[in-house]
């Protein structure tokens, strides 16, 4: 029976398999696209559905409205980091671009260039994001948060989805040249939990509705009694 590999264990497989200057950002950027995918799956799954929004809607309306909003730029801000600049000043980021240089000092110039390659297809959707990133989450700036009439880009679901699955892919291929383990980032919706709180709101406001009826009845009953 095959059991899952302890976040040591998987540490210890990019230790083995990478170059020892590159392991452990390699390793760190695959948790970070992770949890990407985590967030997008978790999203997705609570605000795609008609009727799953039915259901956050009349358990915690605020609630999940405040949630939808906070995913959605986590998911930006999970990107912009993803798609830095190799470096601010002399610190390295652990980014796309901070991988390639580090993969090109280790002596991995055709994992750099395939990744590099890849990377470049993603730009135009990128820079949608990084701009949003950058007047919103990494700095307010007045002129875009004072004005109703939103001059940021607007990232499609599309887009949204096409730009998780490159990030993905992207490392993949990367990775490839390194680990005989290959990765799969989509399917993390099994993950996300989002099923079993979707059944639980709605087990309870079943309840809720059933309560209300059984207690209005109750008054209704000591009423015609007077």
């Amino acid at each position: 029976m095959s059991r899952s590999q302890t976040a040591d264990e998987v540490l210890e497989e990019f230790r083995k398999a990478y170059p020892e200057s590159v392991a452990d950002f390699a390793h760190r950027l695959w948790n970070d696209i992770c949890y990407l995918n985590l967030s997008v799956s978790a999203y997705f799954q609570l605000y795609s559905s008609n009727e799953t929004l039915q259901i956050l809607k009349s358990s915690a309306p605020r609630f999940f409205e405040w949630l939808q909003q906070w995913l959605r730029l986590t998911i930006f801000l999970q990107i912009g980091r993803l798609t830095d600049p190799a470096q601010n000043g002399n610190r390295v980021n652990a980014s796309f671009a901070g991988f390639s240089k580090i993969l090109r000092e280790a002596g991995a110039t055709a994992a750099a260039d395939a990744l590099d390659g890849d990377f470049k297809k993603l730009e135009t959707i990128v820079q949608k994001i990084r701009t949003i990133r950058h007047r919103t989450l990494a700095h307010a700036d007045l002129k875009t948060v004072l004005r109703e009439d939103s001059p940021l880009p607007n990232v499609t679901r599309k887009e949204l989805e096409v730009l998780v699955d490159g990030i993905g892919n992207t490392y993949t291929r990367a990775d490839a040249h390194f680990r005989r383990t290959q990765t799969y980032f989509k399917g993390m919706d099994i993950f996300t939990g989002v099923d079993a709180l979707t059944t639980f709101l709605e087990r309870g406001i079943q309840s809720f509705e059933e309560e209300k009826q059984r207690v209005l009845s109750k008054t209704k009953n000591k009423g015609t009694a007077v």
